[in-house]
């Protein structure tokens, strides 16, 4: 069965993507370096909280960008999704502590700030929540550059 109304999608996936990669909804993460050396999420999480609690109840497709050392000049790494419910820990997962049984990409940006390298991350609320796997799907699709997506890699 074909969906016959397909631009009404991708005039939608359209606007998504441009809030997403627009340079006021990136927020940088924070990563002090006493925090860092040794890696210490209970202080990373403190000097992030104001990120943490904004993501909390209301991201559900984000993007993650880095620089490296020295640079202004940020990349799309990596597009995500989540439920509402889930995103302060989804985002926590990839930001500052991984748990194991996730696919988070925790490594990446870890090594990545141990090198000097600049972390941001934007978000949306997407409603109806289940338009985010679809969105998701066709970001990756559209940004090969996110090369920490499995998809990408």
């Amino acid at each position: 069965m074909k969906y016959e109304q397909i631009e009404t999608l991708e005039r939608f996936l359209d606007s998504v993507e441009a809030a997403l990669l627009r340079e006021e909804s990136k927020s940088l993460v924070s990563y002090p370096q006493d925090s860092i050396s040794p890696w210490n999420t209970d202080q990373l999480d403190a000097a992030n909280q104001k990120i943490l609690d904004a993501i909390s109840g209301t991201a559900n497709v984000y993007a993650i960008f880095t620089a490296p050392n020295n640079s202004s000049s940020f990349s799309l790494r990596y597009v995500g999704k989540t439920t509402r419910k889930l995103a302060r820990q989804r985002v926590r997962n990839h930001l500052i502590k991984k748990h194991d049984k996730t696919g988070a990409k925790f490594q990446y940006v870890k090594t990545h700030v141990l090198s000097g390298g600049q972390v941001k991350i934007s978000w949306l609320k997407i409603e109806p929540e289940s338009l985010r796997n679809y969105l998701e799907e066709e970001l990756i699709n559209r940004h090969k550059e996110a090369d920490w997506n499995r998809e990408n890699a």
